[in-house]
């Protein structure tokens, strides 16, 4: 049955894409409409009912594989001087040097370890998903103006609407519906919710920036205080601790660097919210004992994953240091099926059968392709985020938005690994190269935010 729903919601969001492109009307339509509708329904359309498989090709069509086909066509046409190309007076950002040493590094490591192992078709498709990102903030980069900024927050909006609601109701009523992936439990046999993703923490990493759009985006207080409200259930329903604790850390950050509140303010609010939260218990008359023993405290709140991860982490750390210039080549690799085992990690895991190998994106790249590797890749986060947020001080308050796009990614994968070339990635990438985009051309964005709410 969720097939008829996984059919419906795909020609509903194609409508709604479309729809969204005549009204604003960009001046790059097609560009715009790909990136709405990945937006909108990439999730559903990753999944084996949607993806391509063309006789003759080496590969099938996903996705991010048909973005990076079309994205990268329309490269080689600026770069042929098909397509005429814009020169900005602005110098290109420092994070981009960083960018650009990481994705060829990461291709050159990967070529290294796996030469022998796979053929150039595989290597060509596994260079390919690093270089997706690269090409996504290129065009968006070149292409972005206001009307497209418009069409794609409305989009990011609009899926974390259809995405909460789903959720909510995964949890409350039916916990098989529009489930895409995984099932993994929250406490007591319930589900967490996934919405339309395949993951619970992929919900959750896709709400937290629908939370930073409506901030910054949303005029009518109604209208923002409902959708922040309703994306709060969908996060809090998928019971995935590390993003209860980036969003509440955004939060913080929003309420200090753009409403100006003192950091003692923000200890006084959250002291009142925890005594609320007791004296709620209280009415119902349960103590603290009662509480601790609940099936949702011990099971989801207080669940120790920590130790496991811990004994991962000290186990890649001992092997870095033998393995620092070009790592152990990948999750296929004996150094890494030793290491996972001696650190208590199960066979499946070893053999890279099955996800949650290291549970830190940093760790992870330093241990599978180098320092050097790690480097770029930490460079490169830590630059962008220095830009923006000096732009966000000097310039505009649109500038927020991946500044807190980026702390959300780097928190992120301190407890997972979020490469750049996942949907989470990919999503980085639209807003790195809008914020660009905003500041090189110089565009309008005062319809798009209200600076003087921030003043």
């Amino acid at each position: 049955m969720n097939e008829v729903y996984f059919y419906i919601y795909i020609i509903v969001t194609f409508l709604i894409a479309i729809y969204l492109i005549l009204k604003n009307n960009p001046a790059h339509k097609f560009i715009t409409f790909i990136t709405a509708y990945w937006l909108l329904a990439g999730s559903v359309l990753n999944t084996e009912y949607f993806i391509i498989d063309i006789k003759g090709l080496p590969f099938d069509l996903q996705p991010p594989r048909i973005i990076f086909i079309l994205f990268t066509i329309y490269l080689i046409l600026v770069w042929v001087g098909k397509i005429k190309n814009i020169r900005v007076n602005t110098q290109e950002p420092k994070f981009e040097r960083y960018l650009y040493i990481y994705v060829l590094l990461s291709i050159i490591v990967n070529v290294i370890h796996t030469i022998d192992l796979l053929t150039i078709k595989d290597i060509i498709l596994n260079s390919t998903e690093i270089l997706t990102f690269l090409v996504i903030y290129l065009v968006l980069k070149r292409t972005a103006d206001s009307e497209m900024i418009n069409v794609l927050g409305k989009a990011l909006l609009i899926v974390c609407i259809f995405s909460s609601i789903i959720g909510i109701y995964q949890f409350l009523v039916n916990p098989l519906f529009f489930r895409l992936g995984s099932e993994r439990v929250a406490f007591a046999g319930l589900l967490r919710s996934n919405g339309i993703f395949h993951a619970e923490y992929m919900q959750s990493y896709f709400l937290i920036p629908g939370i930073i759009l409506t901030l910054f985006t949303v005029r009518r207080k109604l209208l923002k205080y409902g959708l922040i409200g309703l994306f709060l259930f969908g996060i809090i329903f998928t019971f995935h601790r590390m993003s209860w604790i980036i969003t509440i850390l955004l939060f913080t950050l929003y309420f200090i660097e753009v409403k100006k509140r003192k950091a003692w303010q923000m200890v006084a609010v959250g002291g009142i919210v925890v005594a609320i939260i007791l004296l709620f218990y209280s009415n119902f008359s349960l103590n603290i004992s009662e509480i601790k023993s609940s099936s949702f405290v011990q099971e989801r709140l207080f669940a120790d994953t920590v130790t496991g991860r811990i004994a991962l982490y000290k186990g890649a750390l001992k092997e870095i240091p033998e393995h620092w210039l070009l790592g152990v080549g990948g999750i296929h690799s004996d150094p890494f099926y030793w290491t996972i085992l001696s650190a208590g990690g199960s066979e499946k895991v070893a053999l890279g059968e099955t996800g949650g190998a290291i549970h830190n994106e940093y760790i992870l790249i330093g241990f599978l392709y180098g320092l050097p590797v790690l480097f770029f890749f930490c460079g490169f986060l830590i630059l962008s985020l220095i830009y923006f947020f000096r732009k966000s001080k000097g310039k505009s308050k649109f500038f927020f938005i991946p500044t807190l796009f980026i702390v959300m990614f780097m928190a992120a994968n301190i407890s997972n690994m979020f490469s750049l070339s996942c949907d989470i990635g990919l999503l980085l990438a639209i807003y790195l190269g809008i914020g660009v985009a905003v500041y090189q051309k110089n565009i309008d964005v005062s319809r798009l935010v209200n600076e003087r709410i921030y003043r």
